[in-house]
């Protein structure tokens, strides 16, 4: 198999995968490059040409799961005096502060099935697969509540909270609606 062959036909598409997992133009093209480095160097190895499809995606899911550990050890670092204070209590501003009173109230107007569940995995960080016996389950009903249970919490806190947040999902500001009553909403202010 020709590498410039096999390059023509998954350039494009491989990129665009790949960019939806990165949101960097210049690192996803990086990625990319290293994709087809790898894919040259074991392309005689690869035994039917029926499986280069699948072969190069697996190439580009682990190349991207790379990039993210790499990034994940540069942000680790150690404070020294070159180093702004810049999370001082003057420099920073704690815009979900109560926020934690908020939660747990609304998970608490969870339907039965769903929080319990969701106690158990977002707030006590138990194991989905760990729940099956506790709740005599089947894995996939237990994936599933928890998709399910997240929604709701989302349209009860949606419901309750004007949720301010930046381009990457980060919590800028929430202030509880007018119609909001609950005994959270002087919390969360």
């Amino acid at each position: 198999m020709d590498i410039s062959v096999i390059y023509i036909e998954f350039h494009r598409v491989l990129l665009g995968f790949i960019k939806t997992k990165i949101s960097n133009h210049q690192d996803a093209e990086d990625i990319l490059q290293d994709v087809f480095i790898k894919v040259a160097a074991g392309i005689d190895d690869l035994s039917r040409k029926e499986k280069l499809q699948s072969w190069i995606y697996t190439i580009a899911r682990n190349a991207i799961t790379d990039y993210y550990r790499k990034k994940a050890n540069k942000k680790s670092f150690t404070t020294g005096q070159d180093v702004p204070d810049i999370f001082s209590e003057s420099g920073y501003n704690d815009t979900t502060k109560g926020l934690d009173y908020c939660v747990n109230d609304l998970v608490d107007q969870l339907p039965g099935e769903y929080r319990d569940i969701i106690i158990d995995v977002e707030m006590k960080d138990v194991k989905q697969k760990d729940l099956v016996e506790k709740y005599n389950l089947a894995y996939p009903s237990i994936r599933s509540r928890v998709q399910r249970g997240r929604e709701k919490l989302k349209q009860i806190f949606l419901n309750c909270c004007h949720i301010q947040c930046d381009i990457r999902g980060n919590i800028l500001n929430v202030q509880p609606k007018a119609a909001c009553t609950g005994s959270h909403s002087e919390k969360c202010k």
